[in-house]
């Protein structure tokens, strides 16, 4: 009887956990400010980008699937947007060696920031990987985009985000 009991009090408290809305993903509306350390040495500082370019920040790790699907197309959009809108990546949890290996791997020329401890991925909400960015030149947070990018979702986010804001 006991065993019965004890049972559906564990059913009762899965239940309340799971009926308990999850809020819904709010990132920041500006860029967060950070420095660290780039793989290939030497100090990023997201300061020195903000108010001169737009921005696309793109988290990433190498154990993650999808975003092995994405890295050749960030490439590829790095080069044909180079001078209008500058490509950063962070690297979140990874061992260097690993890193380094991706990197290589599709060949990207970006600057990447590794990010060991997750503080700047914390630091935007970031819940998954890959989560991509798109940061205007003062600074807001203009798009955000969770998953694989696909090169006509890239495209279009980089028109709007070069686009000028219209005032409500």
């Amino acid at each position: 009887m006991k065993r019965i009991a004890l049972l559906g009090v564990g059913l009762l408290l899965v239940g309340a956990v799971l009926a308990t809305p999850v809020p819904p993903y709010r990132p920041p509306s500006e860029a967060v400010s950070f420095s660290g350390p780039l793989l290939g040495g030497g100090r990023f500082d997201l300061s020195a980008y903000l108010g001169q370019t737009p921005l696309v920040l793109n988290f990433w790790a190498s154990w993650c699937g999808p975003c092995h699907e994405e890295a050749e197309v960030l490439e590829r959009f790095f080069h044909e947007f180079a001078g209008r809108v500058a490509f950063v990546s962070v690297n979140v949890q990874d061992p260097s060696e690993n890193a380094r290996a991706f990197v290589e791997r599709y060949s990207l020329s970006f600057p990447v920031v590794q990010d060991g401890g997750a503080d700047v991925a914390w630091a935007y909400r970031v819940t998954g990987l890959p989560t991509t960015f798109f940061i205007d030149t003062d600074g807001r947070i203009r798009f955000v985009h969770q998953g694989p990018l696909r090169p006509q979702q890239l495209s279009r986010y980089l028109e709007r985000l070069l686009e000028p804001e219209e005032e409500p």
